[in-house]
């Protein structure tokens, strides 16, 4: 079942991966609107007549000479019509033409002109490593204190706003552990302590497989919000007090994850909650609590 529920996750990633590396596309029609005008101008028309009279006295003068007397003049009137032309008459037409195309499937651009994304969406892959911090829960005698661990681990993260993550680690888990001397044997003589309490740490290490849907919120600081599952293995667990070794542990855990980061050009910082979704131990309702900060480089 579990098996069952990360390979789910593991398709959520994949399919939010593709998604997340395509260009997304937008479809729809275009119009455009052209407008011609025509200019006619018509010929001249004459549409005004003007008729009228000049009249004038034209004289010469009288005069007196030695041999007798000189005397001219002249009175005419003369009388003409003309034509005045009107201005020329224009008659302009204006034609609209709309032309309208449907432009069918356009990618929608996510990348500048050189193709690459916006700062801090783009995919990357990327190292890390950090301490945990790490208890148990619903034990029969609860110790609540955390005790720190390590982990170190890869990752491969999609590109956009949307991303999904994949990766491997490996992990270092601390925990306390209390168990009543009837329920255990006394690491010193070998014999049950009645009545008495053993109280120590184990220390279990872990390759898990954490897989991640995120999202990007901002550019600036480049700030992740992440969920997902882990299928961890147990790969060993060390010398305890309680003479526990592997068979009493159960192999593979499903663990539900939480996380925040914030990208700082190619150095990240996160934070990831794993809470247990299966018991530790085969024999006892004990699940496991951690919190994770981690320091890596992306690249």
């Amino acid at each position: 079942m579990k098996k069952s529920v990360f390979a789910l996750c593991l398709l959520a990633t994949g399919a939010v991966y593709a998604q997340t590396n395509s260009e997304s596309t937008t479809s729809g029609s275009m119009s455009s609107t052209t407008t011609t005008t025509n200019t006619n101008m018509s010929s001249p028309t004459n549409n005004a007549n003007t008729t009228g009279t000049m009249s004038g006295t034209e004289s010469m003068g009288t005069g007196t000479t030695s041999n007798g007397t000189y005397s001219s003049g002249s009175t005419g009137n003369t009388t003409g019509t003309g034509a005045m032309n009107s201005a020329p008459t224009y008659n302009a037409t204006t034609t609209t033409t709309t032309t309208t195309s449907d432009y069918g499937t356009t990618p929608t651009r996510t990348r500048d002109a050189n193709g690459n994304r916006a700062w801090g969406k783009d995919g990357k892959f990327g190292v890390y490593a950090g301490l945990n911090f790490s208890r148990f829960v619903n034990e029969p005698i609860p110790d609540d204190a955390y005790r720190t661990g390590w982990q170190a681990g890869i990752y491969g993260r999609s590109g956009g706003t949307i991303f999904g993550q994949i990766g491997l680690e490996y992990r270092n888990s601390t925990s306390n552990l209390v168990r009543s001397g009837s329920a255990i044997g006394n690491p010193t003589s070998g014999t049950a302590a009645s009545g008495a309490e053993t109280r120590g740490k184990i220390d279990q290490h872990f390759l898990a497989i954490p897989a991640y849907v995120g999202a990007r919120i901002g550019a600036l600081a480049g700030l992740r919000l992440q969920a997902g599952l882990e299928l961890s293995s147990l790969v060993s667990i060390g010398n305890n007090a309680f003479n526990l070794d592997r068979a009493d542990l159960n192999r593979t855990i499903l663990n539900g994850l939480l996380g925040a980061g914030i990208n700082l050009g190619p150095v990240t910082l996160d934070a990831v909650y794993n809470h247990g979704l299966q018991n530790v131990f085969d024999d006892a309702d004990t699940k496991r609590r951690m919190w994770a900060f981690n320091v890596g480089f992306r690249f």
